[in-house]
């Protein structure tokens, strides 16, 4: 029988542990309209209709959000967690083509999955998904807390529609990330959207 190293048994206490939280946790608010709600650390939460949004995203260590009534600035270490509220089951939309135009809010997606660690099969990358409503040039690039680029995974032209993107967990020189909370930024032509993951050891 093969004996389990000490940093495999770290590595599946510390995956438990976060697998509690996340269970342990109380269950999102669910709007009637689409919202996006930003968390705070301190129990803080920010939350704007996504119909009111014209941009989100980073600009170096600061996540940008300009909506109809102005635009706000947080620290990135600041943001507990980034989350798009909305169920189709409590919306009160009746016609699927307003359910449809709703959806179509959201450009980039939850990884999947969330978290993931490289060393654990079969969770050795994380998959990001994310639409494109024109065809042109589109960048999607992972960013630590502090605002700093890790990696590129995505920068040329794209055609209209669904594309997914891989991480290993790995920066642009090849080296290993460290464990925590990262970020990735979609821009493109219509689109600036930024999602928050987390990297396990």
């Amino acid at each position: 029988m093969r004996r389990t190293s000490r940093s495999q048994v770290l590595c599946l206490v510390w995956m438990a542990l976060v697998l509690l939280a996340f269970l342990g946790a109380a269950p999102p608010a669910r709007a009637a309209v689409p919202w996006l709600s930003v968390r705070l650390v301190g129990g803080g939460m920010a939350n704007y209709p996504v119909n009111d949004l014209s941009r989100i995203g980073f600009e170096g260590d600061t996540l940008v959000v300009v909506h109809a009534g102005g635009t706000e600035r947080y620290g990135a270490a600041t943001v507990v967690r980034i989350e798009f509220l909305w169920s189709p089951a409590n919306s009160g939309v009746v016609d699927p083509r307003d359910a449809a135009a709703l959806v179509k809010a959201v450009h980039l997606f939850q990884n999947q999955p969330n978290p993931f660690s490289p060393a654990v099969s079969p969770w050795g990358e994380t998959s990001i998904a994310f639409d494109l409503p024109t065809a042109g040039p589109a960048e999607l690039v992972i960013y630590g807390v502090n605002g700093r680029q890790i990696r590129s995974l995505v920068k040329d032209t794209r055609a209209a529609g669904r594309h997914t993107a891989s991480w290993d967990g790995r920066d642009d020189a090849g080296v290993k990330a460290s464990s925590g909370i990262y970020f990735y930024q979609l821009t493109a032509a219509g689109v600036d959207e930024s999602r928050r993951m987390i990297l396990l050891p």
